[in-house]
């Protein structure tokens, strides 16, 4: 369902019978969201499966086609109390600017939130815990400004951990953001009655003020919500090797009409669309080339180094860098069945796969916040229980609301999944794509390594170490001659013979009359001398012995 979810790159047969869709879920704030979702998924007809992510926010589902579709699924996740967000993810480039647009905005609102929650939570602190320091804050006005103060956090930077509560209330269900609600909720109560109606507490009539926990309210919200920022700040760093790989991803096309040449968006091209495509650009979408021949940089897929030679017939892929000729190209495919677009999905899903330690965190986390919720409610029964006066009432309430707070879950539920997101981000920046999180977790077992090509632990830019002149002539000139020629090509190998010969003192002139051979050499003449550098067989068919 195009517009309501995103959909993988590849669907079809899964490794389980079915296909795979991936949702992206918003208002998920703990691992308890985590099972609530997954739950609601798996309870649908159909489905076989459902794993969801905290980390990266999204859902991996196996589904039999026959039976529902990603609509059902959408209409589940939201029937459990969260949404899947709209946005049109025709390429890999348009879902990777909703999903940032979508994430900054939720970043700006956390910070405003916490700024404001901080700055008037700083003067509640000062005059709560001033204990007579400062004149009258124990006094009349001074617990009515703190009044104002703590109102102003809890009903504004606060009201979202209150409205996820009484969503997850609604559905049956806790969540951390229950474990919050009730704890600053019991606190701000509390100090709003000793307030505004002290008489209700004994000993009143003897001038007795029951004590009042407003700055405990503002400073558990203030620093939840900055753990929200961290939270934040953590997840924009797994989405960054995403963002990396769809940035190769080039925004418009040269697109070969009756007119000539038009630029447009690369969303606008279609099936056998023809491009052209300029050395030193991005092809921007797999396909064949019709025309031209060129090197063009493939190490975005394949990790190799130096550059493929191309001309007609030949395939090219999106996002890949043409270097030296002009090509043409009959586009192939788009959108989701682009390669690039294949490899940023296998990289999400491996992101949002779960590793065994990964789920038994989820296990766990389900069961946690009920069991905190029986704790301190007996907490709360035992010191009432002991000291069933006012100051024993403000003693359970106080450690009531440290029961709930200090035993909120989110780093259970976050750990795992944010582990892996970061391996396997940090991987994809490198060039390694590993397949998911049990992959991941068994890496630690592995005790051999082999590597296959150079490039892997090498830099990938070759360098001219030594120069070996045959019999009868001058291994300095040679290179001189060499990197003359050279010196207007754009190949790594070429570029490393010029640089080598600067390196050793040898004079560069510029060539005349250069011409490139696409998989043969070059050619050019250099001080009146024709100079030809290239494969054997070619230098062979000039009638150079090798």
């Amino acid at each position: 369902m195009q517009g309501t979810m995103e959909m993988p790159a590849s669907t079809g047969p899964a490794e389980s019978e079915g296909e795979v869709c991936l949702l992206p879920i918003a208002g998920m704030t703990c691992a308890s969201c985590v099972r609530r979702v997954e739950r609601a998924l798996s309870d649908v007809d159909g489905v076989s499966q459902a794993a969801v992510n905290f980390a990266t926010e999204r859902a991996t589902v196996t589904y039999d086609p026959a039976r529902t579709d990603p609509a059902a699924l959408a209409r589940a996740v939201e029937a459990a109390g969260y949404s899947v967000p709209v946005a049109r993810q025709e390429t890999p480039t348009e879902r990777a600017d909703e999903g940032e647009a979508a994430e900054e905005r939720e970043r700006k609102a956390l910070y405003r939130d916490f700024f404001v929650a901080m700055t008037l939570t700083i003067p509640l602190l000062v005059l709560g815990m001033s204990h007579g320091a400062i004149p009258g804050a124990d006094g009349p006005l001074g617990r009515a400004l703190q009044l104002v103060l703590a109102s102003v956090v809890v009903l504004g930077p606060g009201r979202r951990f209150f409205r996820l509560a009484w969503i997850a209330a609604k559905h049956r269900t806790s969540d951390m953001n229950t474990l919050v609600a009730m704890g600053t909720g019991a606190a701000f109560a509390y100090s709003f009655v000793a307030v505004v109606a002290p008489q209700l507490f004994p000993h009143a009539e003897h001038g007795a003020v029951p004590h009042v926990y407003f700055e405990a309210a503002g400073a558990i919200l203030t620093f939840v919500l900055l753990g929200k920022v961290l939270e934040g700040r953590a997840k924009k760093r797994l989405s960054d090797a995403v963002r990396g790989l769809v940035a190769l991803q080039p925004s418009s096309a040269r697109r070969l009409g009756r007119e000539g040449v038009e630029e447009v968006p690369v969303t606008a091209l279609a099936l056998d669309d023809l491009v052209l495509v300029r050395p030193g650009e991005r092809l921007p979408a797999d396909g064949q080339v019709m025309r031209g021949s060129s090197a063009v940089d493939e190490s975005m897929l394949t990790g190799e180094s130096l550059p493929v030679d191309k001309e007609a017939g030949d395939p090219v892929f999106g996002g890949t860098l043409n270097q030296s000729g002009s090509l043409t190209v009959r586009v192939g495919s788009l959108g989701a069945d682009s390669a690039l677009a294949r490899i940023v999905e296998a990289v999400r899903q491996a992101q949002g796969s779960k590793a065994p330690i990964a789920r038994l965190a989820d296990v766990v986390s389900a069961y946690f916040v009920p069991a905190v919720l029986v704790v301190a409610a007996a907490t709360f029964g035992v010191w009432l229980f002991l000291d069933p006066t006012a100051t024993g009432l403000a003693t359970a309430v106080e450690r009531f609301v440290a029961v709930l707070v200090i035993a909120c879950p989110c780093a259970l539920g976050l750990a795992t999944p944010a582990a892996i997101a970061v391996g396997t981000g940090r991987g994809a920046e490198l060039g390694v794509l590993v397949r998911g999180g049990a992959v991941l977790e068994a890496a630690s077992r592995v005790d051999t390594v082999l590597l296959d090509k150079t490039g892997t632990l090498t830099e990938g830019q070759p360098r001219l170490t030594d120069v070996i002149g045959v019999e009868g002539f001058d291994a300095a000139e040679l290179l001189a001659l060499v990197a003359s020629v050279e010196s207007e090509s754009e190949h790594p190998i070429a570029r490393a013979l010029v640089q080598g010969a600067r390196d050793r003192g040898a004079r560069v002139v510029s060539p005349v009359g250069f011409a490139s051979r696409p998989g043969l050499g070059v050619e050019a003449e250099v001080s009146g001398r024709r100079v030809r550098v290239g494969t054997a067989d070619w230098l062979a068919l000039a009638g150079v012995e090798t």
